[in-house]
């Protein structure tokens, strides 16, 4: 009596790739995680809808993207430190519009004590001021 070997199932042919797999997801996870960090993390701030809501409401950066006004995707931060009730950074996302489009950088310090932002939509043309003073959202 001869015995007829088995066909590979589904698990057993995982197990033999198992490690390699494990090791891919742990590659891919690490990218993510930096892309949150550096790319979305910002845009749950005060800080940056305060930046937004200025630039929405500037009739310099309406005049260049025309309205509606949307905000990119990525809010890029290039510098921030939170800690001891001071919190610093800087950060910049693209705007655009029907228009036009352009880069919004801002730079934020906030302390118990006292706080400044400045705000600026770069475009091609040049560089517009949209705000650069005492933290003004409150």
């Amino acid at each position: 009596m001869e015995i007829e070997p088995t066909p590979p199932t589904f698990t057993s042919a995982l197990r033999g790739c198992g490690r390699p797999l494990v090791y891919f997801v742990m590659l891919m996870i690490i990218p993510l995680i930096l892309l949150y960090i550096f790319g979305f993390s910002i845009k749950t701030s005060e800080e940056y809808a305060c930046v937004l809501q200025l630039a929405e409401r500037n009739p310099e950066v309406i005049g260049v993207t025309g309205e509606p006004v949307t905000p990119g995707l990525f809010a890029w931060i290039s510098y921030f430190e939170s800690g001891g009730g001071e919190r610093q950074g800087a950060f910049a996302t693209a705007l655009s519009g029907p228009q036009g489009k352009g880069r919004l950088k801002a730079q934020f310090y906030r302390t118990p004590i006292g706080a400044s932002l400045g705000v600026w939509f770069k475009t091609s043309a040049g560089e517009i001021e949209v705000y650069n003073g005492a933290y003004p959202c409150p």
